[in-house]
């Protein structure tokens, strides 16, 4: 419960923050990301949790395109030869174009250990392999710390 006279809208702030400082520990993985024409895709963000990965990301509406959003993300951990390790499929909650929603939130733990040169490849789900060499890539360290709560 919020107190009088204290700033809540802060504590976003401090998480964020906290979260950005954890993520200078852990290995460099390359995320990467490839959308389509009426929507865009981000390169997913990657966290430690437990044994495994915490993976997020967003899908963003582009311009005025009237279709359906994706219904899911393909996510590939990549091995630094390029071949694929593990596959793993997000759930995407629709965008809707009525209500002037531009964007959408995929989240999903996975059981994977990522070694140094290996990647997370990324796409919308249409049931195969997301492209070799996609639009959007950068190189996203680990973060050791736990999962960021909302």
């Amino acid at each position: 419960m919020a107190r009088p006279g204290k700033p809540v809208f802060l504590l976003p702030l401090a998480t964020a923050m906290a979260s950005c400082a954890a993520l200078s520990g852990g290995p460099a993985v390359i995320a990467e990301a490839t959308g389509s024409t009426n929507f865009s895709l981000s390169r997913p963000a990657i966290y430690k949790a437990g044994e495994g990965l915490q993976l997020a990301g967003r899908a963003c509406r582009l311009a005025r395109s009237t279709l359906l959003s994706p219904p899911g993300v393909r996510l590939e951990h990549v091995s630094p030869a390029g071949e694929i390790v593990a596959t793993a499929h997000a759930y995407l909650p629709p965008i809707f174009r009525r209500t002037d929603q531009r964007c959408s939130v995929y989240s999903l733990k996975v059981n994977w250990m990522i070694g140094e040169g290996d990647s997370v490849r990324t796409c919308f789900d249409r049931g195969q392999a997301c492209p070799a060499k996609p639009a959007a890539a950068a190189v996203a360290p680990v973060s050791l710390a736990p999962t960021p709560r909302s």
